[in-house]
């Protein structure tokens, strides 16, 4: 009952962004901007599940920044903050967008949300709307068991299912070529990885 009563209260656009900040949300920001930052000048940057938008301040302003949500009401705090922004309501499982269109597909703070065959469905979705030359740019908290900090967390957390590194290095590497994996602790331990698309697709 108190779990449910949080989730509510944190599924509004406000509350959700603090939340996110107490957790440590500005220090993954921080690895997440120099991710970024070699392709910040992207022309069409697809950050799926995006929320309320809080990254995409860190794309250029010559960017197109969509973001793809499958909660309304993160959407509607997106357009708040954002009104020319471009909002899409969808599922990261049949992304509404053509294929090979995108050049930089972003998603953070996601995976944990998803179980098995919906991460094995949003890779594969991810690998078809990048460009070629393309990349994707995954990042969410692990699980990491022995962080007595980070098990707590997970405990109210809305996500029902974290994953080890090495679960989500294996679904990545099923669809796209890994070129990169940063792996640090703050209260979680967290990955950014930064991968492409296969030769053969």
């Amino acid at each position: 009952m108190i779990r449910s009563l949080l989730h509510q209260i944190v599924a509004r656009p406000w509350v959700y962004d603090t939340a996110q900040t107490i957790v440590g949300a500005k220090k993954v920001r921080s690895r997440l901007a120099a991710r970024i930052a070699p392709v910040r000048n992207a022309r069409l940057v697809l950050d799926i599940g995006g929320g309320t938008g809080s990254v995409g301040g860190l794309w250029s302003d010559s960017s197109r920044y969509i973001c793809l949500d499958i909660d309304p009401q993160k959407l509607r705090g997106f357009t708040a903050k954002n009104p020319t922004g471009i909002a899409l309501l969808g599922d990261a499982t049949r992304i509404p967008v053509a294929a090979a269109a995108v050049d930089i597909v972003l998603c953070t703070n996601v995976t944990h949300h998803l179980p098995d065959e919906a991460l094995r469905l949003m890779i594969a979705e991810c690998a078809r709307v990048l460009a070629p030359g393309g990349r994707l740019i995954l990042s969410d908290a692990i699980w990491a068991p022995q962080r007595r900090v980070g098990r707590m967390i997970w405990h109210y957390d809305r996500g029902s299912f974290p994953r080890t590194a090495e679960v989500l290095r294996n679904a990545v590497s099923t669809h796209l070529t890994i070129e990169s994996w940063d792996q640090f602790a703050i209260w979680h331990e967290y990955f950014i990885c930064v991968a492409s698309r296969k030769e053969a697709e």
